[in-house]
């Protein structure tokens, strides 16, 4: 390189970056990270996931990171081009009761700053709006 640009290649040809969300997948009993979230997130960084859940909002939290031995990590699986990832939560999501289909789909993440457990990305399994009364 030269001293005026850090010029850096790109190599994700095809890559879909549009589309930041995590989906729920019922039949699969996975959560998917879409190619838009995988990317700008660098979840291909990461090994493990450690999930949580909000019964009174419906709502699940993911916390990456690569320590081996947290407590109740499930594993990240990377797609072969290191595009999407997703991972196979079917304990958590029975547990959870979340066998529901007006839960699946694909939902848009918040990044939230948890005082006990750091930065988790928070998705709505539904619109609070439709909980309303």
């Amino acid at each position: 390189m030269n001293d005026e640009y850090n010029l850096k290649k790109f190599t994700k040809v095809g890559s879909k970056f549009g589309n930041y969300s995590i989906s729920l997948n019922g039949k699969s009993f996975s959560f998917g990270f879409n190619s838009g979230f995988y990317n700008k997130e660098n979840i291909a960084s990461y090994k493990k996931v450690v999930l949580f859940f909000d019964e009174g909002k419906k709502a699940v939290g993911f916390c990456f990171t690569n320590n081996e031995k947290a407590e109740g990590a499930f594993t990240v699986i990377h797609s072969n081009n290191k595009s999407t990832g997703s991972v196979t939560a079917r304990s958590f999501i029975i547990n959870n009761q979340l066998e529901n289909p007006g839960y699946y789909g694909q939902k848009i993440p918040k990044l939230v700053q948890d005082d006990e457990i750091g930065m988790v990305y928070v998705i709505q399994l539904i619109d609070q709006r439709d909980n309303a009364v």
